[in-house]
Order: structure tokens, then C-alpha cells, then sequence
């Protein structure tokens, strides 16, 4: 999946035309506000944080809390089951076990 990083190394679903784009199978079925929620430092790049901490990459951790992104993501795996059975019921395929 490409997402884009900002000069902090948030992540984004969509460029503003002033990030870099990165390839990563990380974020592979999860939902943008989960991605977005998330900071990547891409192999050979260093993220200092305020403190003066330095991160080197390859780096992925949760910049918001994660509890909250894992909700989200839960919430739309949720709802992308109920259009897969609403989907399947059109078709005549019954979902009733």
C-alpha cells in the first residue's frame, strides 16, 4: 500500500503535494484513520522527536493513542463485513449459519 509522510513522519492517505511516498504492506486492510494515526521512518532516515530523542528507521509506532485507532479500524472491518453480507444477500446467498 503507498501512503504518504509528512517532514514529520506522520502518515497520510492522500499527498498534499509536499510529501514523500512510501511503499509498506503494513497498512494492508486498514482504515485511513488508523493509517493516519500512525508515524513511519523509512530505513536510512532518523525522526527527532522534541525531546531531542533520535528514532531510526525502519520505524512504525502509533502517534495517537491506540486504543482510539484500534476502535476505528474495528468499527470499519465492521461495517465492511455488513456490505460483504448485504452484497451476498443481494446475490440470494444466505448468511444465516
Amino acid at each position: 500500500m503507498l501512503v504518504y509522510l509528512d517532514k514529520d513522519f506522520k502518515c497520510h492517505v492522500t499527498d498534499d503535494g509536499s510529501m514523500t511516498a512510501y511503499e509498506t504492506n503494513f497498512f494492508d486492510g486498514k482504515c485511513p484513520q488508523f493509517i493516519e494515526g500512525y508515524r513511519l521512518v523509512p530505513a536510512g532516515e532518523t525522526w527527532i522527536r522534541q525531546d531531542g530523542s533520535a528514532f531510526e528507521g525502519l520505524m512504525i509506532a502509533p502517534w495517537l493513542d491506540f486504543k482510539a485507532l484500534d476502535e476505528a479500524q474495528r468499527q470499519y472491518e465492521l461495517a465492511q463485513l455488513a456490505d460483504a453480507k448485504a452484497a451476498l444477500e443481494l446475490l440470494g446467498v444466505s448468511t444465516d449459519g
